[in-house]
């Protein structure tokens, strides 16, 4: 049975993090839920997984773009990364 949750956070917070969490894809409903299924499953919220670095958004935005590349086997994923460019 799922149940509603209630918080009270001022507007401005609210805003910035729907703002933030947007650019990774979530919304505050889908944090939350995170948070409280980590905490029931014993564990602390990991906050600093829930904040990509500027590599990873780019990567995230460009899939989303469709800018998607073949790299084949792990093997060959693996040499693509470490060739000087």
């Amino acid at each position: 049975m799922k149940v509603t949750v209630r918080v009270d956070v001022e507007r401005h917070v609210r805003d910035e993090a729907a703002r933030q969490l947007a650019v990774q894809g979530l919304t505050i409903d889908d944090t939350v839920r995170i948070v409280l299924e980590q905490a029931a499953a014993g564990c602390g919220p990991d906050f600093g997984a829930l904040v990509p670095n500027p590599t990873t958004v780019e990567a995230i935005e460009a899939a989303r773009r469709g800018e998607v590349v073949e790299l084949g086997t792990p093997a060959e994923a693996i040499a693509e990364l470490n060739r000087d460019d």
